[in-house]
């Protein structure tokens, strides 16, 4: 191998080991699909917060992960119709019942992407848990409803 060649290649491991630790770094759970769909990579917070493991996930195809728990007509969707109109879309809500961490409500972003050197195309999406958020605010919700309807009512003269 020439010495040019061997530098890319340590070029491309070096970027490569660099993506994937930022990648895991994050927070919220990350996942990055091929453009057939299947995952090409995802964060320790994916793998975490989906009870899910690296070699059940890298390779398949994203509605077969973890017994067929990600093929929710929504994501369906987003990822089959919306996305190819668009580049990215931003805070899309899916609302689905994870056997083993139960139901969740969750926030989706995503760009889709080219890379040039070996033209693959890629699509990252970021998603983020909101299912506390909603629920605190449909309680706010019924408590400021509770609170105008007693309003309605004359105070208690006892």
């Amino acid at each position: 191998m020439k010495f040019r060649e061997k530098m890319k290649e340590l070029e491309i491991q070096d970027a490569l080991e660099y993506t994937e630790r930022i990648i895991n770094t994050m927070h919220d759970p990350l996942i990055i699909l091929y453009e057939d769909l299947k995952v090409a990579l995802a964060s320790r917070s994916f793998y975490q917060a989906f009870d899910v493991k690296p070699e059940e996930t890298e390779g398949q195809f994203i509605y077969d992960l973890g017994n067929f728990q990600w093929d929710i007509l929504k994501l369906r969707q987003l990822l089959e119709e919306i996305l190819p109109r668009t580049e990215s879309f931003d805070n899309f809500e899916v609302e689905h019942d994870f056997p083993g961490i139960g139901k969740r409500i969750m926030s989706l972003n995503a760009c889709r992407f080219y890379l040039e050197a070996n033209r693959t195309k890629l699509i990252i999406i970021t998603i983020k848990d909101i299912t506390d958020r909603k629920m605190i605010d449909s309680l706010r919700n019924k408590v400021m409803e509770l609170e105008e309807r007693l309003k309605k009512y004359p105070e208690n003269p006892h």
